[in-house]
């Protein structure tokens, strides 16, 4: 261990917060560095940090208790915190697993900066970047994925993430554990089939094992040769993306003579740069950016968040809906629409003209989905009409059918995207009859007949305000 510290560059100087969950791993390593510490005064300082993640009851606790009173023992200070990570992961509708990790991670970011330490330990094992890479593997991850964890990684600003055992093996872990008599928590959910990461390490790893006994350092060495081969590709991607910037917009000119292996990670970097983080963007997204690049201007590409990829001409740009669209059904109540007042909407603006002679309307609804028009029956309600969202049931008889027709399988039929369903504008009367929605047919009861020389036109589009640079 002392060897591993020196490779790091850690001196007496430094601060390091060591994460422990009382376990084998995390044990062997604060004994280590506690008798680095006291023999050869490197590093400077240890804090203990514990997050009670409140996942199994009493047993957390009593975690939370060896590792409070084990730093007692070494007189170190420790840190420790109460999250209900299950509740978090309900609430937040994410994979508890990842919760977890992401919340472990934050928990750490906060004591290092409380205590002003440079430097956190974690005590990730061979075994577990083995499994790591087993579980990339079958989930489909790329290169970038398949490299494993890190190593040395950036937690925060001037603040490193450092994996010392890497490098061992959890056997070699227990066998220090034994050899000093150093007493440590084993974590019953470890061996809960329920997490693909546990069936990796009580049977998929077993059985590989059979095969080639140091499956665990072949998938080491592999996820080496990965992380050099990703490495010289992100080089060439960062140089492709940068070639190809043209402020917060990406010209495919150059994307388009440019390698798949490429032209994916450049796309990864720029949502990356552009967005803050790839979080809930997998594959078939980029694979469906890639497609706008050989496709025609004015296509575009919905991604999670409620952000929108569109291609404009030579260019890729980031755009996100604001209004309607991520919000609940009816959380906008409704507005009037008056004749001849603009009226926004979600992310339309509305327009009623009246009293239009029918044979002078051009109806020129874009084929891009930018404006949306239709005549209506001049009568009494046109005086009184609002604009809502979409309830539970709502349906109409529309224009050349016989019987109603539920406004969900309008929008389903006229691709109208689910993401935008719930927040989509509604014409309505008064009374609460559907007129008309951007995109579908009018009400059959109020559009004009043969025998109406004159009517009613109203008018929906996007609003380019209502698109913005995310």
């Amino acid at each position: 261990m002392r060897a591993v510290l020196r490779r790091f560059g850690i001196s007496a100087r430094d601060a390091v917060v060591v994460a422990v969950s009382g376990g084998a791993d995390s044990r062997a390593l604060l004994d280590a560095l506690a008798r680095l510490r006291e023999r050869y005064g490197l590093p400077g300082s240890i804090i203990v940090a514990h997050l009670n993640h409140q996942l199994r009851g009493k047993e957390s606790d009593e975690d939370e208790a060896f590792v409070r009173e084990l730093a007692g023992q070494l007189k170190l200070p420790v840190f420790i915190e109460k999250i209900a990570v299950a509740e978090r992961a309900r609430v937040e509708k994410q994979n508890l697993e990842a919760t977890a990790r992401r919340l472990r991670y934050e928990f750490l970011r906060k004591i290092a900066a409380q205590r002003g330490a440079n430097i956190v330990f974690t005590a990730h094992t061979l075994d577990d970047q083995a499994e790591t890479v087993l579980m990339r593997l079958i989930r489909g991850s790329g290169a970038e994925g398949l490299r494993g964890v890190h190593q040395v990684a950036a937690l925060n600003e001037g603040v490193k993430l450092i994996r010392p055992m890497l490098e061992i093996t959890r056997a070699e872990v227990i066998e220090h554990c034994e050899h000093r008599e150093l007493a440590f928590r084993n974590d019953s959910s470890n061996f809960s089939a329920d997490f693909t990461r546990n069936r990796i390490r009580l049977e998929l790893l077993p059985m590989m094992e059979t095969f080639n006994p140091r499956v665990k350092q072949s998938l080491a060495r592999t996820s080496e040769l990965f992380i050099r081969d990703a490495d010289y590709l992100r080089i060439a991607a960062d140089e492709c993306l940068e070639k190809s910037r043209e402020g917060s917009r990406l010209n495919i000119n150059a994307l388009r003579k440019t390698h798949a292996a490429i032209r994916g990670r450049v796309l990864r970097s720029w949502l990356r740069d552009e967005c803050g983080h790839l979080r809930r963007i997998d594959a078939a997204h980029i694979a469906a950016i890639e497609s706008l690049i050989s496709g025609h201007s004015g296509r575009r590409v919905e991604l999670p968040e409620g952000r929108i990829v569109a291609r404009e001409f030579d260019c890729l740009k980031l755009v996100q809906k604001i209004g309607a669209t991520r919000q609940s059904p009816g959380l906008f109540g409704s507005v009037e629409l008056n004749e001849d007042e603009p009226q926004n909407f979600g992310d339309f603006t509305f327009t009623l003209k009246r009293g239009k002679e029918r044979e002078s309307l051009e109806l020129d609804n874009d084929e891009k989905r930018e404006q949306f028009m239709a005549p209506l029956r001049e009568c009494e309600e046109l005086g009184g009409l609002r604009l809502r969202t979409r309830f539970p049931g709502d349906a109409y008889i529309p224009v050349n059918a016989l019987r109603a027709v539920k406004l969900k399988t309008l929008m389903i039929r006229h691709k109208i995207p689910m993401t935008q369903r719930d927040g989509y504008p509604v014409l309505v009367t008064s009374d609460d009859r559907i007129v008309w929605a951007p995109g579908l047919p009018a009400a059959r009861g109020f559009a004009p007949g043969a025998e109406d020389e004159h009517c009613a036109l109203i008018v929906a589009e996007i609003v380019a305000e209502k698109l913005v640079n995310a």
